[in-house]
């Protein structure tokens, strides 16, 4: 894997927007159908409560709606300057000035929907109902346009490098966007978001009902968040392992990283649950195996092996023969800045020429590379193996966590016993899970895509980085980050003052009220 000061500054605009992505989305795309559920509960009924339940949790929404707005101004503008983006390279795809012209608009409807989340302005409930329903499918298609955009850096379908110009051009849209890997990070992140906000509603209401504060609003939310907190975190179990295959040598040697299955081991292969993996011996110390499970879980056959790092690895030594045959001249002023030529190509070899490439990181002419640094640069395909193995085993640790934390709100949920409050404190406590399980998500995706930006077509050591794009980076990082704290300190002073304070609802007697 290369070492984070072989990242340019350019290369790293794919992981800001994922941190940006990671930490605002699963609420914005979350959110909606606990508020969807809530008031549909209100427009069936007509009891009040359910209404001020709707527009307390609304409130929140809104401050993440706007510093989703905000922020993906600020990255599209930014984006747009920055001279040394990845994308430059990829073509066949809307431009981003297109955002820069729509984001303001999406802003002003984001404030506008805000305001009837606040005051409910004089809709009726039917018709409120309705906007309130229409965020779901909105942010929904967001999600999906995020799946589709790392889901063709890990699967290129439907992309091929032009030769001649080094770039990387749509020519198939379907298959673009019918990309499985695509599909697959949709199903994961859309349940990651329920889980998501499903876990601050709970952790909110929790810690109401520990201070005995809107402990009526409190119950009835956590109810719902019980609820739909277990089915997304049962979903997220079942159907995870559907994004874990492909045929894409990129996704099996991720997978054969997660495993550190170091060598091809007679199918169904074991997984190794726990251990030590040893990158300079390629073996696991104190591996404890659960037989059959990596192969039943990865390829779904009896028969079917999981290819093994030392064979995916020669794999890719073959076809970084084939991309230096690609060139004979590699002579640009990125590559060898004391002098610029024409690139001269065999046509037969191009679909390998990415592999080619990552010999750019050992030498400025890969067309003169030695078995040696053909040999390095295979070994660079290989992920950080103990980063993925151990931040997978976490996530998937977390996971069962959320698992048995919605079991167990359910239960008490369904027995009206919610006054426990070691329950109470545990679940108060678990904000911070899905954040830190996605992340860890993030990075097993991430950085097990390895040396690539688009997994076998563009490695990472084609980009470069200028005074301009340093600056630019730095910018972002600093923008987001500061906008992920202001909206934070935001949504903390919002819960501390609670429906009482905004003035939806009474303040409590102390004593709990029914269903």
């Amino acid at each position: 894997m290369i070492p984070p000061s072989g990242f340019q500054v350019s290369a790293l605009w794919p992981h800001l927007v994922a941190l940006y992505c990671a930490t605002l989305l699963p609420l914005a795309a979350g959110l909606p159908p606990i508020i969807a559920i809530v008031e549909s509960v209100y427009v069936m009924t007509g009891r009040e409560i359910w209404k001020q339940i709707a527009r307390f949790w609304g409130r929140l929404f809104g401050v993440v709606l706007l510093m989703w707005a905000i922020g993906s101004i600020v990255l599209a503008i930014l984006y747009a300057a920055d001279p040394g983006r990845f994308t430059r390279h990829i073509h066949g795809m809307p431009g981003p000035w297109l955002i820069v012209l729509f984001a303001p608009f999406a802003l002003a409807f984001g404030l506008l929907v805000w305001n009837w989340f606040r005051d409910w302005w004089s809709l009726g409930r039917v018709q409120h109902l309705l906007v309130t329903w229409l965020w779901v499918p909105l942010f929904g298609f967001v999600v999906l346009k995020v799946a589709i955009g790392f889901g063709l850096l890990d699967n290129p379908a439907g992309v091929d490098l032009d030769a001649g110009s080094l770039q990387v051009w749509i020519y198939d849209v379907p298959a673009v966007l019918l990309n499985s890997a695509a599909q697959s990070r949709f199903v994961h992140l859309i349940g990651a978001c329920y889980l998501t906000a499903a876990t601050l509603v709970l952790s909110i209401s929790a810690w109401y009902l520990l201070r005995r504060r809107n402990m009526q609003i409190a119950r009835r939310s956590l109810t719902v968040a019980a609820s739909f907190g277990l089915a997304a975190a049962l979903s997220l179990a079942l159907l995870g392992d559907h994004r874990g295959y492909a045929e894409s040598s990129g996704q099996q040697m991720q997978i054969a990283a997660i495993a550190a299955e170091w060598h091809t081991q007679a199918a169904p292969a074991p997984f190794t649950i726990f251990g030590i993996p040893d990158s300079r011996q390629r073996i696991t110390r104190a591996a404890v195996d659960v037989p059959w499970a990596l192969g039943l879980g990865a390829t779904h056959s009896w028969r079917k092996a999981v290819p093994g790092l030392d064979e995916l690895e020669a794999v890719n030594m073959a076809r970084i023969h084939d991309g230096v045959a690609a060139f004979t001249v590699m002579d640009t002023p990125w590559a060898n800045p004391g002098g610029a030529g024409d690139l001269v190509f065999d046509l037969e070899d191009t679909s390998n020429l990415g592999y080619g490439l990552l010999l750019l990181r050992h030498t400025a002419h890969p067309a003169h590379a030695s078995d040696a640094l053909m040999a390095a640069a295979a070994r660079d395909t290989i992920p950080d193996v103990p980063l993925l193995f151990w931040t997978f085993r976490g996530m998937a640790l977390l996971g069962v966590y959320a698992i048995v934390l919605f079991g167990c709100a359910f239960w008490l949920a369904s027995k009206r016993r919610l006054d426990r409050r070691w329950f109470l404190r545990v679940a108060a406590w678990s904000l911070p899970v899905p954040w830190i399980a996605g992340a860890l998500g993030w990075i097993v995706s991430e950085a097990g895509r390895g040396p690539w930006i688009i997994d076998g077509v563009l490695p990472v050591t084609q980009i470069h980085t200028s005074r301009a794009d340093m600056i630019i980076g730095t910018v972002a990082c600093l923008t987001i980050t500061g906008l992920l704290v202001a909206g934070a300190i935001l949504l903390v002073r919002l819960v501390r003052r609670g429906p009482e304070g905004l003035k939806f609802w009474p303040v409590d007697s102390g004593k709990a009220g029914r269903y």
